[in-house]
């Protein structure tokens, strides 16, 4: 029986990834392409740009670029994230980031913002080289 348990224990142990293995950097530029839907102006599409410039630990700073009809607009933003990147969140001074990283240079993000213009957008961000 102690076998069938530390062979068990061992199985479970090699299968199990190291938090080591999974460090993740999101340092960089990333773009792709942006949908939103907002009450007053209604759906929009155009260039997303972001740009992750300081990392520590599970926590990054950057800016948002946006193209927009009217002109672009950029904000900065703060974000942090668990462990191997699971849980991924972020905002900026009016709203609220969604991330999740699909893989070392695919980034999924969706931004909402609340009243008194609610607007919700989403995007699929690739990784500059």
């Amino acid at each position: 029986m102690k076998a069938l348990l530390a062979s068990a224990t061992l199985a479970i142990l090699v299968a199990t990834p190291a938090m080591s293995a999974e460090q993740v950097s999101l340092v960089g530029t990333w773009t792709g392409q942006r949908d939103r839907i907002a009450k007053v102006e209604g759906r929009r599409g155009g260039l997303a740009t972001l740009v992750i410039t300081e990392q520590q630990g599970n926590t990054f700073t950057g800016r948002l670029k946006r193209s927009n009809p009217t002109g672009d607009e950029e904000e900065p933003l703060w974000g942090a994230f668990t462990p191997g990147a699971k849980l991924m969140m972020g905002s900026d001074d009016e709203g609220y980031y969604i991330f999740s990283l699909i893989n070392r240079n695919t980034l999924d993000y969706c931004y909402s913002e609340s009243a008194p213009s609610p607007r919700t957008v989403c995007a699929r961000l690739t990784r500059q080289r």
